[in-house]
């Protein structure tokens, strides 16, 4: 049985009541028509649930907007989600990522995260290229996806919504790399799967790191709101945290002139290694009836070690990041010397998992915020 819109049906019966199942849920592929957006690809995912997603096709297939009955649950800056083919990435010093920044979740790497930086390129043995530098957080993000499908698959009276496809960063006498990307959700549900596959598709020894950058905005993030995570203590603060009234855990209404904060926070891991962090708006009162919203974000930590929170609570700005990463705070050259940085041959693959569910209800927020918190 599957429950739409809050009633129960089988398949057979839901197809009795619909004519064309997209009046209730679906995977539609879009094309944007204006603005910085023009000429963009995207794929609108509705589960039949309340869960809305959109999956910008032309940008590695990341998720630019999300909500749940309506209420938006990511973050979007000025910038839009600007079509790639305006995208420098070697602009401004390696900061010409910032001018696409924007949506739920970026995709940082294939081969670099983090700020600018520069190494030697001996790896790649080619006598012309002696350095390779890196802006920030990688060229990933902002690449078209080879789109390989689209659609919803049955088995039996349960269905799933999927979109799967393609992402290669690949330069001559260099890196060549290929995301596989599937995201799927369950038909009348509220969460969102991503999957993703890394392979080194070239013939060089080609170093690999991974961070997804997932992005809260309002009304999730509100002066109310708290990161709830199973902390085992702060091991990395990219600002003074002495300087600043405002922590990890409490957020705080927009700021003025506020400087961004950064933490890395080691976690307590379940024995099959995931973990899940939740922001949660236990104040929330936008839908009738019920009062709570909540985004939990959750991942295999064997995969990603490294959790990272990005706070910017600046005016007009006001967003908070949940990042996990294959590398903990520190220069390549670190990750190189602690063993970190991931070094690919030919044919060698790594997979990552992230679960994102959107949460309404007092209820569900205090299920979640139990599991969060409970030991073995």
């Amino acid at each position: 049985m599957v429950e739409i819109v809050g009633q129960s049906f089988t398949r057979r019966e839901l197809a009795r009541h619909l004519g064309d199942s997209t009046q209730a849920f679906g995977v539609d592929l879009v094309t944007y028509a204006d603005g910085p957006e023009r000429g963009m690809r995207a794929l609108r995912l509705r589960s039949g649930g309340g869960l809305e997603a959109e999956i910008l096709v032309d940008r590695a297939m990341d998720v630019g907007a999300m909500s749940l009955f309506g209420v938006p649950l990511g973050w979007r800056s000025g910038n839009g989600f600007r079509h790639p083919w305006l995208h420098e990435h070697d602009a401004e010093g390696g900061l010409g990522w910032l001018r696409s920044f924007s949506g739920l979740m970026n995709t940082c790497g294939l081969d670099h995260i983090m700020g600018m930086a520069e190494e030697s390129a001996e790896h790649f043995d080619y006598p012309y290229r002696a350095k390779v530098s890196h802006g920030i957080h990688g060229r990933v993000a902002f690449t078209p996806a080879r789109l390989e499908g689209y659609g919803v698959d049955w088995d039996g009276d349960a269905g799933t919504l999927w979109a799967a496809g393609r992402v290669r960063q690949v330069t001559m006498f260099g890196e060549n790399l290929e995301l596989h990307r599937r995201i799927e959700a369950d038909l009348g549900g509220s969460c969102l799967r991503i999957r993703d596959r890394v392979t080194n598709l070239g013939f060089r020894t080609t170093p690999h790191a991974m961070l997804y950058h997932v992005n809260l905005g309002w009304p999730v993030i509100a002066p109310e709101t708290r990161l709830v995570m199973p902390l085992e203590r702060t091991i990395y603060t990219a600002h003074d945290p002495h300087a600043t009234a405002i922590g990890p855990i409490e957020q705080a209404p927009p700021q003025v002139g506020f400087g961004e904060q950064v933490y890395e926070h080691a976690l307590r891991r379940q024995p099959d290694g995931l973990v899940s962090v939740m922001l949660a708006n236990p104040a929330f009162n936008g839908l009738p009836g019920t009062t709570g919203l909540g985004f939990r974000l959750t991942w295999d930590t064997r995969a990603m070690p490294a959790f990272y929170q990005w706070q910017n609570l600046h005016e007009g700005d006001y967003v908070i990041g949940i990042e996990p990463a294959t590398c903990h705070a520190g220069s390549r050259e670190d990750w190189k010397k602690r063993g970190e940085m991931i070094w690919l041959e030919h044919g060698d693959t790594r997979d990552y998992r992230l679960d994102f569910e959107a949460m309404v209800g007092a209820e569900a927020l205090n299920a979640a915020t139990r599991l969060i918190d409970a030991r073995d």
